[in-house]
């Protein structure tokens, strides 16, 4: 079961495979319920897919040549937490090319919870956990979130440095990349926006940090990913995805036909 914060995408069963116009409504509809319930609108202008098959895109610039828009969804602190609707900071060339549909997957929290090891900027997220476990024994709040972070500030005081498109930055590599209102907000509401990948062989290069805040809320982790023939026609061959290293270099064989999923944490 997947905890969703609003009711758009709650008719969905995993292996349904759906046009690519209506899974970007999907995300449309969620990014105006946003607006709706009043959350501050924040970031650039991009409030649509785009394609670079049939518009100019600068892909060298910051977020790959369009700023997407997104919400503040921060409930527990004045800092910003992204309400960001996936589709709208996604590229989707070959679009009626070599693919067509998406199909939709619910990824079970155990996986996750057993072996992702790292976010995208941060490559060890076991002191994370032991916040999280520490946040979680009782209520939550901004007070409750504010001196728990500074008691584990003095207590892995270690730092690192990231780069990004706009330079280095230093944080504390225990929380670097990390964000206490985006898990606040899952725990408390559910997620807003199923992972979405324009890709059909690899995962897990975006929605990690959702991927450990559902697990960590036993949630189940809802994906779109492309379907690998056009048209959405059969599927003839040995379907496997690499869930990258995030995730233990696990390998996901979909098996649309038997609607089964197997993990394997070698390529076969």
């Amino acid at each position: 079961m997947v905890n969703y914060y609003f009711d758009t995408f709650k008719h969905l069963k995993s292996f349904d495979v759906l046009p690519y116009q209506d899974v970007v409504d999907l995300y449309l509809k969620n990014q105006s319920k946003l607006e709706e319930s009043g959350f501050e609108k924040l970031g650039g202008t991009s409030e649509r897919p785009i394609n670079s098959d049939l518009e100019d895109v600068d892909e060298k610039g910051f977020w790959g040549g369009y700023e997407p828009r997104y919400f503040n969804i921060n409930t527990i602190n004045g800092g910003v937490t992204h309400g960001k609707a996936d589709v709208v900071s996604m590229n989707m060339k070959g679009l009626n090319k070599d693919w067509s549909h998406f199909v939709y997957l619910e990824l079970p929290y155990q996986l996750f919870e057993r072996y992702q090891i790292s976010v995208h900027s941060n490559n060890d997220i076991t002191k994370y956990k032991e916040f999280l476990n520490e946040l979680d024994l009782d209520e939550i709040t901004p007070s409750k979130v504010r001196n728990l972070v500074l008691k584990y500030d003095t207590k892995y005081p270690e730092k690192n440095t990231i780069q990004d498109y706009f330079g280095e930055f230093e944080n504390l590599a225990w929380r670097m990349d990390l964000d206490e209102g985006q898990y606040v907000s899952i725990k408390e509401s559910g997620i807003i926006y199923p992972i979405c990948y324009n890709s059909k062989f690899s995962i897990l290069d975006r929605g990690t940090h959702r991927s450990l805040f559902l697990s960590h809320t036993k949630s189940d982790v809802p994906i779109f990913i492309q379907h690998p023939r056009l048209n959405a026609e059969k599927i003839d061959f040995i379907w496997e995805v690499s869930l990258g290293s995030h995730l233990s270099d696990i390998v996901m064989r979909v098996d649309t036909h038997n609607k089964k999923l197997k993990f394997f944490k070698e390529v076969l």
